[in-house]
């Protein structure tokens, strides 16, 4: 597979990865006895965004910039992301993690021909 597409496929797992966290109940609870699901956007607010969102940012940038030194960087970025957030967000992001390091030890095909 070509970069490009290895590093749209993890731009594709990155958007995937937020909605599932917005939309999915993950928090569940009791509440007088009464069960209770809540999404993480409602127990911790619109500033949830910020960190949610900044996986999609950094697997973005290399579809703008389509070098192989920023395909280097967004994965180092990612694979410290999902280590550091592992243990709540983080791992919902290591598919598209590990995708992006795909794509960073790519070679960059040009014109249909196969690279040596």
């Amino acid at each position: 597979m070509r970069a490009v597409t290895l590093t749209a496929v993890s731009f594709a797992l990155a958007i995937a990865a937020v909605v599932f966290l917005l939309v999915w109940p993950v928090y569940s609870g009791f509440n007088n006895a009464q069960p209770t699901r809540a999404t993480l956007l409602q127990v911790n607010g619109p500033h949830i965004l910020i960190p949610v969102m900044l996986p999609v940012f950094v697997t973005g940038i290399p579809l703008l910039f389509r070098k192989q030194s920023v395909r280097i960087t967004a994965a180092i970025l990612m694979v410290g992301f999902a280590i550091i957030s592992g243990f709540s967000i983080g791992l919902f992001y290591l598919p598209a993690a590990a995708v992006m390091v795909l794509a960073a030890c790519a070679p960059e095909g040009r014109g249909g021909k196969p690279t040596v």
